[in-house]
């Protein structure tokens, strides 16, 4: 006879979801949410990185906020995270410090070029501003291409619409700059 205070049993089954190993989205959300928030979608997408980083690194602390903030820092870690990946997955051997220092440099020379005001006239300045802003994300569209390769999903299919979020983000920097080309042109 059946015990009738014993609670049911049944097997469980836990469907663990596939994680990503980094970061996904595709290059061109990369591209556009880099322009539209003046290079600081970059503070975020390392963010992102570390932040998927953070429990394979157990029992190591990492601040995935402290290695955005002081990105330029980290990147060259992270980039060797990927590589690792890349390397353990067979997929390809990837010699990221030249693309790791190209980030680095270009924002500084991102930061250089907009010091140019005033002094080479309004189109060249607009040009100088237009491709120092968008510069930087080069170097951001090879390490993502890097990340998507290890994580499955080479397009970035599965983050490539754009989010509620993600607007309102890009508003700020939209508005700004419809200031900038009105102020150039008036």
């Amino acid at each position: 006879m059946d015990n009738l205070y014993q609670t049911p049993s049944a097997e469980l089954l836990i469907e663990e979801r596939p994680r990503n190993l980094f970061f996904v989205t595709s290059l061109n959300k990369l591209f556009t949410l880099y322009f539209a928030t003046l290079g600081l979608y970059s503070i975020y997408w390392v963010y992102k990185q570390w932040d998927t980083q953070r429990a394979a690194m157990r029992p190591k602390k990492i601040s995935p906020a402290a290695r955005s903030i002081f990105q330029i820092f980290f990147i060259h870690s992270l980039c060797r995270l990927i590589a690792k990946q890349l390397q353990a997955k067979g997929l390809e051997e990837w010699k990221y410090a030249g693309v790791a220092w190209a980030y680095i440099a270009l924002i500084f020379v991102s930061n250089g070029l907009s010091r140019f005001d005033g002094h080479l006239g309004v189109p060249l300045e607009l040009m100088l501003l237009l491709v120092g802003t968008i510069l930087p994300a080069w170097p951001l569209s090879i390490i993502q291409a890097k990340a998507n390769l290890v994580s499955g999903d080479t397009e970035g299919s599965s983050n490539s619409r754009f989010s509620i979020a993600n607007y309102l983000c890009m508003v700020p920097g939209v508005l700004l700059w419809l200031l900038v080309f009105i102020g150039y042109f008036l």
